[in-house]
């Protein structure tokens, strides 16, 4: 795609920043969706997602979003192995941007061993050498595993979509309406570069709700990679039975929990939200709610993985940390290697 062409790999701002372009950066061909629909039609029992990191956290978007409308479970495996209910009527998903995730490579020979209808999603690497062409879709390259997650979910989602026998989002459309709440955002009162000052010296706690859960997670990834913070997370209605009794610490520890405030919130889980919040602020925390107005779920989503990736970007530039750089994670690799 010319757009992304003039994206510089090596600054994490313009990546994050053309989010709303990778959206529409790939496009699942006919004859990778025909295989997908001879599949549905047999009939199956499942969809197991294989991946790690961004990979993972797309997967988990996609599913949340799906989650009212599949008839049948889908799950996102981070392991090396399948879960013994994944058997030859199931459809496994693998996805690694590099090709190299060796979790998912060894989860994809498991798959195959056990007859299920395998597909893949990647730029290379030995998954690309091993895997089927029919059922491969080749990912655009160059980026940040990380940065590359709404390229990622771009092939997901429609191959869920198809194989659920469901509408198939308008991802040019959504790219552009994301687009446009985004230039927007400097000007509100938490705009990302404001909301990185809060959090400056703090230890965020995210917190989500149904399908803004796997959406913290990623913030908290972003925060940990980009900023090079802890960060931890907390879902809705969990939070009520444990991390509450906790805030009788915030008056020793910098927390600063961060509601993420969906559109789609019911009146009990507002109660609920608000009466946690008071907790926390009764506590010597000081809470924030994240309100960005989204028109849809798959919007909201994005949006505020988006939103927080800028965040975590913007709290890297101002600690004065390179969010490009990992080392600590290549230290980790080379330690189990040795």
């Amino acid at each position: 795609m010319e757009e992304l062409a003039n994206v510089d790999p090596s600054d994490m701002a313009a990546m994050v920043a053309s989010f709303p372009l990778m959206l529409k950066a790939t496009t699942l061909s006919n004859e990778f969706l025909s295989e997908a629909i001879r599949i549905r039609n047999q009939g199956l029992d499942g969809i197991c997602i294989v991946a790690m990191g961004g990979s993972a956290i797309a997967g988990e978007i996609c599913k949340e979003i799906l989650a009212d409308s599949s008839e049948v479970p889908i799950l996102c495996i981070r392991e090396y192995i399948l879960p013994k209910t994944v058997n030859r009527r199931w459809v496994v998903i693998a996805v690694s941007y590099s090709g190299n995730t060796e979790e998912t490579i060894a989860a994809y020979k498991e798959a195959n061993r056990r007859e299920c209808s395998v597909f893949v999603l990647t730029t290379g690497g030995i998954l690309n050498q091993i895997s089927n062409d029919l059922r491969k879709h080749m990912l655009p390259p160059t980026f940040q595993p990380r940065a590359a997650l709404p390229i990622i979910l771009a092939g997901i989602l429609p191959l869920l979509e198809t194989l659920l026998n469901l509408e198939i989002t308008n991802l040019p459309k959504l790219s552009v309406e994301l687009a446009k709440k985004a230039a927007g955002w400097e000007q509100l009162p938490r705009s990302p570069k404001e909301m990185a000052h809060l959090l400056k010296g703090k230890i965020p706690l995210l917190i989500g709700w149904r399908h803004l859960i796997p959406v913290a997670y990623r913030a908290k990834c972003q925060f940990n990679e980009n900023s090079k913070v802890f960060a931890s997370i907390s879902q809705i209605p969990e939070i009520y039975h444990n991390e509450i009794e906790g805030t009788r610490s915030c008056i020793d520890h910098p927390i600063s929990p961060v509601f993420l405030r969906s559109q789609e919130e019911d009146e009990k889980t507002k109660m609920g939200i608000e009466s946690a919040a008071a907790i926390f602020q009764e506590n010597g925390c000081h809470p924030e709610h994240l309100n960005l107005r989204f028109d849809s779920r798959i919007e909201e989503a994005l949006g505020f993985t988006m939103y927080l990736d800028m965040v975590s970007v913007r709290l890297a530039e101002i600690l004065g940390v390179n969010p490009l750089s990992v080392e600590r994670i290549a230290q980790m690799k080379r330690r189990l290697r040795d």
